[in-house]
């Protein structure tokens, strides 16, 4: 939540704590019209649930000291503009036709992270619950 409500300010919001989803959704027009964000943050109670979530690899080196409850890995950014322009390009056309699967934004990523490691099993967190 402390990310997101940084995240909102940076974007020009001030986040606005709602009581519930629905409160959220229903009032999410009136209040980003006065540059106020609604948000509805809970505490997580799913199965299955880790601690923290760790997206690295061996390749990269990691400052875990930097802040308390988040690691940055410290490698040079290096990318391939033309990658970069078609991710772009492709997310926001995917935006404007407001439908998208699932294995097209796979595939896209897969296109993007050559050592993406998703692994597709067909089982999902809604089916165990």
């Amino acid at each position: 939540s402390d990310i997101a409500a940084r995240y909102l300010r940076q974007r020009g919001y001030e986040p606005y704590n709602c009581e519930s989803e629905d409160e959220a959704r229903g009032r999410a027009k009136e209040l980003i019209a006065d540059k106020q964000w609604p948000c509805y943050f809970f505490k997580s109670d799913t199965t299955g649930e880790k601690d923290f979530e760790e997206f690295f690899t061996e390749k990269e080196t990691l400052d875990m000291s930097r802040f308390d409850n988040l690691g940055v890995i410290k490698n040079e950014a290096i990318y391939d503009n033309d990658l970069l322009t078609l991710f772009e390009t492709t997310v926001s056309k995917l935006k404007q036709q407001k439908k998208w699967s699932k294995s097209e934004l796979v595939d896209l990523f897969h296109q993007m992270i050559p050592d993406f490691g998703h692994k597709e099993t067909g089982k999902y967190l809604d089916g165990k619950m």
